[in-house]
């Protein structure tokens, strides 16, 4: 990846893999794909907020300091990502009035070590964690007009 664009492209990808892994009945794996696209298109606007092409690409970004910087960015906490964006305020708000934004969010923050909460680790989880029900209605979440992933990448 070298732009800002194929970073968004690659998270819009990884929901497309999540919903063909859910229709297949690879549930775990498409959970946790369906996450990484949050992750991703996160990272495109902390790339964007920063002014720089690709912040995580190891070879192509010369800037002095950049490696430092890479380093505290190179997270999966979506309240980190949230911040190194320059949206965590805005989201924080705008959740207030938006369900679908909520809903999602919680997939995230929850942390109860229940089956529904996305981090990271999930791809080390034995398989059949995940129920159909409960990576349907993340994807659903996900993929909705007034989604997560649209609302991050039109702010």
């Amino acid at each position: 990846m070298k732009t800002v664009a194929q970073i968004k492209e690659l998270a819009n990808t990884r929901l497309e893999e999540a919903e063909i892994l859910c229709a297949s009945g690879k549930y775990d794996g498409a959970f946790y794909l369906a996450g990484y696209s949050v992750e991703l298109m996160l990272k495109a606007k902390v790339c964007e907020h920063f002014k720089i092409d690709n912040l995580f690409d190891k070879n192509g970004c010369a800037i002095q300091g950049i490696g430092d910087l890479r380093k505290v960015v190179e997270t999966h906490d979506i309240n980190l990502l949230l911040i190194f964006s320059g949206l965590e305020e805005k989201f924080r708000k705008a959740k207030i009035r938006n369900e679908n934004l909520r809903n999602s969010y919680l997939f995230f923050t929850a942390c109860t070590g229940k089956k529904e909460d996305w981090n990271e680790q999930v791809r080390y989880l034995s398989t059949n964690t995940k129920t159909k029900e409960i990576v349907e209605s993340f994807i659903d979440l996900l993929n909705h007009p007034e989604g997560i992933l649209k609302w991050i990448e039109q702010n």
